[in-house]
């Protein structure tokens, strides 16, 4: 296959583990990245290289730098305002010199005379236009319609919404075929600790591909998930494993998840060194297979609030 522009922009797309998805707007925060109070910078060592990522002070993610080497390495740039995204930049080095030619850029545009419209477009450094989303909202500002334009094609998602008593959903469709559908619903343990249940399915051509279900408690830890793939007549979900998790006492850190799959049973622990009584780790061993992560971390100072006291005549 011939390495195409487009073909290259997917490329790094799907290579990059904290794309922006454009069915979901999303702003990632630094809670994204497992981190705690003001940090203004992290750096994860990885088998590839590192990863930087940087923070504004409200917690939202600016700056995301991946360095293959001295010389080879990406830069992507996140601008915001009023809460929502406007430009991110994708800057591609290599060999020490910038690549015009495979860097992207995703500008927003956002309208809000009526229900609100949000226009992004991307496009190459060297000004080749690669695709165009369009996002309607409806009236209780929910996302309803997505349309995906470029030189070849049209696509359109919707999204329909339905609540009741107990539970809501949402379920997207892709040119009329449904694409995925995500359900919320609560309910009490034993503990009398209220649980949320959130469970996602994804399709494929209208066909059952794969699903997911985590419950969580309120205050963000994962109890368990289950996994589900699709079966042998592919055409309902069947569970494939379950993961239950285990957490450190009186950190929110994973210590240990339990897999079940079929007749196996077995155990992934972590162990963490902690980057003093900041609450983050910068540390993480990984077994059985002894795999470790560690960070880096930096914090914006700490603001000094200076009381005075007020005179009355």
């Amino acid at each position: 296959m011939t390495l195409t522009i487009r073909n290259l922009y997917l490329l790094i797309v799907f290579m990059l583990p904290f794309v922006i998805e454009a069915q979901e707007l999303r702003i990632f925060t630094k809670a994204d990245f497992n981190l705690t109070g003001n940090v203004k910078k992290s750096t994860v060592i990885t088998n590839y290289g590192k990863e930087e990522f940087y923070f504004n002070k409200e917690g939202k993610l600016t700056k995301s730098i991946t360095r293959y080497s001295d010389q080879d390495y990406s830069i992507t740039y996140y601008k915001y305002k009023n809460n929502q995204i406007l430009e991110k930049r994708l800057e591609n080095y290599r060999d020490g010199a910038f690549d015009k030619s495979t860097s992207i850029a995703h500008i927003f545009s956002i309208d809000t005379v009526g229900n609100k419209y949000i226009t992004e477009k991307i496009l190459t450094y060297s000004k080749k236009f690669l695709d165009q989303y369009e996002y309607e909202f409806d009236a209780q500002d929910k996302l309803k319609i997505i349309k995906r334009i470029n030189d070849e094609e049209v696509d359109e998602t919707t999204i329909t919404y339905t609540t009741t008593d107990t539970e809501k959903e949402q379920t997207f469709y892709l040119n009329g075929k449904i694409l995925k559908s995500i359900r919320e619903s609560y309910k009490t343990n034993a503990k009398k600790e209220k649980l949320k249940i959130t469970l996602t399915k994804q399709f494929l051509d209208g066909k059952p591909l794969k699903a997911e279900e985590v419950v969580t408690k309120e205050n963000g830890e994962i109890v368990y998930k289950d996994y589900f793939v699709a079966d042998a007549t592919g055409n309902k979900f069947t569970l494939d494993k379950k993961e239950l998790y285990t957490y450190k006492k009186d950190v929110k850190v994973v210590d240990k998840i339990t897999v079940k799959k079929a007749k196996t049973t077995y155990d992934i622990t972590y162990m963490h060194q902690f980057d003093g009584d900041k609450g983050n780790w910068i540390k993480q061993v990984v077994s059985p297979d002894n795999t470790y992560t560690t960070r880096k971390i930096e914090y914006y100072p700490e603001e000094v609030k200076v009381v005075t006291d007020e005179i009355k005549q």
